[in-house]
């Protein structure tokens, strides 16, 4: 038996060992996040699934309010296109109130296109000039990248999701940065704002998870959950509101070629003209 047949099956017989012990390191979250931040800066276009589920109670209101919309999503990044279709439905607890709205957003660059349908009325097509960073604002994906990229990886684990095989990852960001993207807001809150409370104490609970393709380090999945709570003496009245919050996107056919037309009833719509700083 010649050296080099002798070292080959040494190597063969002590793998399964050295494996089985740990001693060949696994990737690590840190790892799979790098990854997956440089192959998301090739996505040029991907479709989304999107649950969401908000609920909202003040001290003193009869029954809390729910807001669950469901929708998908259509995204041109390089192009600066998107189509969005929406249903939303909101009621009291006690079924006192509900209304149900349909919604469809096209935006092509710094236009945008909305068409609101009630249930019960006819719907109407509304156009807009936005401003240019308007398209980012509604990229969830590219958010979420963000989230990713700045946050703390608490843990990673091999997970399937349907067929395919998923790296999920559990994400701690910072609590204001989550706060605006999971309530899908730009700006700093109105009424955190003005009651000048710190969303340190205001997010009592959160909870960030991130599924990715082991094959191709595309993102598949985003879960995103949290409890907040707003408290303050007001007027010598106590203020009190709880919003738990889940967000849950699913994402798919990334770099599909896609063809996003506007309606003839969209192009037609009167613009309302509004100011922008």
């Amino acid at each position: 038996m010649t050296r080099i047949s002798f070292l080959l099956i040494i190597c063969l017989i002590i793998s399964p060992f050295i494996i089985s012990h740990g001693c060949i390191k696994a990737i690590t979250g840190g790892q799979i996040r790098g990854n997956v931040i440089e192959v998301s800066k090739n996505i040029e276009s991907y479709y989304y699934d999107m649950d969401r589920y908000i609920e909202t109670s003040i001290t003193g209101e009869d029954s809390p309010e729910i807001l669950r919309s469901k929708g998908n999503g259509h995204v041109d990044v390089k192009n600066k296109k998107m189509k969005v279709s929406i249903n939303i439905d909101e009621w009291t607890t006690d079924k006192a109130q509900s209304r149900s709205t349909r919604t469809k957003m096209y935006i092509f660059d710094t236009m945008e296109y909305l068409y609101l349908q009630s249930r019960g009325k006819d719907g109407c097509w509304k156009k807009f000039e936005v401003p240019g960073n308007k398209f980012d604002n509604e990229n969830h994906l590219k958010k979420q990248m963000e989230l990713l990229m700045t946050s703390k990886i608490t843990n990673s684990q091999d997970e399937t999701l349907g067929k395919l095989d998923c790296y999920l990852l559990t994400i701690e960001p910072d609590k204001e940065v989550f706060w605006k993207v999971i309530m899908e807001q730009e700006e700093e809150h109105p009424l955190l704002k003005l009651l000048n409370l710190d969303y340190r104490d205001v997010v009592k609970e959160m909870d960030m998870k991130m599924w990715t393709s082991k094959d191709t380090f595309l993102p598949v999945k985003c879960h995103m959950q949290m409890k907040a709570v707003i408290e303050k003496e007001i007027m010598n009245e106590s203020f009190k509101m709880i919003i738990n919050v889940k967000t849950i996107y699913t994402y798919h056919d990334h770099n599909k070629l896609l063809a996003i037309k506007l309606p003839e009833q969209a192009k037609n719509a009167e613009i309302y003209e509004e100011e922008w700083d």
